[in-house]
């Protein structure tokens, strides 16, 4: 299977860089098969930047994903974790429970 990214958002907020890239899976006739996207955020401390993935469904919308990476920003990047420490994926439902938590 071949795939192919692109970057389709790369903004600022808050002191983050917010990269969203369409990754595209294609089939072995070359047809697609799947179209994903992927979430990277960029931290900025000085001349230091870490990187965190935004733990979030592939098949989230643009939209609601830029929207709710801006929460996590503005949350603080959290990490939500079950009991053995695998990341969850934040969804619009949880990331509400957390910022009113």
């Amino acid at each position: 299977m071949k795939t192919s990214d692109k970057n389709i958002l790369n903004v600022m907020y808050n002191n983050h860089r917010i990269l969203i890239d369409k990754i595209t899976e294609y089939d072995y006739n070359g047809d697609i098969a799947v179209v994903k996207k992927m979430c990277t955020v960029i931290e900025y401390d000085g001349d230091v930047a870490s990187y965190k993935l935004f733990n979030v469904s592939p098949y989230t919308g643009l939209v609601d994903m830029h929207t709710m990476v801006r929460v996590w920003i503005d949350c603080g990047c959290p990490s939500d974790s079950d009991t053995v420490g695998v990341p969850s994926k934040w969804t619009k439902e949880n990331l509400h429970e957390w910022v009113t938590s």
